[in-house]
């Protein structure tokens, strides 16, 4: 084991602390940038998980580790309403039908005009005890399961959008969801009667709960490093070269 662990762990922590700092302070926060600075985010947490998975695990599952082990972000596992409903609506399976009453009664609470936070969406338990046992059903849309509902899948879906497209995902705003994941409502006027609009809720995941995971994910990271005498350099190659293989055998800077 490298004796220097203790500092390179300080060392490459400290580096990410920096990093977020620059991507939250030094960027405008508004509406037009926060796709920067969700990117920024997105790529900070893709690094931090190479460093907590096994080297085994594809990017989805570093990534969802990495959220589920370190980030304390205990609703990472609910269900969010909107999407539930919306594929309840697609498919008219009877086997949904228990489900699609409970989810219905649930999303009839929400008035109109709340912010409503994904504290109030359901448990993953209470939705996969009324989910179709039949595996047929496992997926009623292709690639699309109750897994695909987790707020920590959907999370996963708006990485990717970001980090291949550089777009956000739905029509939410920051600027109305401040610091906790949640929904605010909104209405669509375009081909429907003025006085019964189509309305909609925006998910949003906040700046401001970016940087709580991510603070939460570097210091979790840090303690367990320390804990377990890691260093965290080791996950990662060095060299002059970037073709990795060229930098076997060969040290530049010795």
């Amino acid at each position: 084991m490298n004796n220097n662990y203790k500092e390179n762990i300080k060392s490459f922590f400290r580096y990410f602390d920096h990093i977020l700092d620059q991507a939250l302070t030094k960027i405008n926060v508004a509406q037009d940038t926060a796709l920067f600075q969700v990117l920024i985010c997105s790529g900070i947490i893709d690094t931090l998980a190479k460093c907590s998975a096994s080297p085994n695990f594809n990017n989805y599952e570093r990534f969802t580790e990495f959220i589920k082990n370190f980030c304390n972000w205990k609703e990472h596992s609910k269900i969010s309403l909107p999407h539930l409903v919306r594929l309840l609506q697609i498919i008219p399976s009877p086997e949904f039908e228990e489900l699609r009453k409970f989810a219905y009664e649930k999303i009839d609470t929400w008035k109109n005009g709340e912010i409503i936070y994904i504290e109030r969406d359901p448990d993953y338990k209470e939705v996969y005890k009324l989910w179709p046992k039949d595996n047929k059903l496992k997926e009623p849309i292709e690639k699309v399961s109750l897994e695909s509902l987790k707020h920590l899948s959907l999370l996963w879906k708006l990485r990717n959008s970001i980090v291949h497209e550089m777009r956000t995902l739905g029509y939410g705003t920051n600027a109305l969801v401040t610091l906790d994941p949640g929904y605010h409502q909104m209405a669509n006027y375009k081909d429907v009667k003025a006085d019964d609009p189509l309305r909609t809720w925006e998910l949003v995941y906040p700046i401001r709960f970016f940087k709580r995971i991510i603070r939460n994910g570097i210091k979790n990271l840090n303690e367990y490093y320390l804990k377990n005498r890691l260093d965290p350099f080791d996950r990662f190659e060095f060299g002059s070269f970037w073709i990795a293989e060229f930098n076997k055998g060969f040290d530049s800077r010795r």
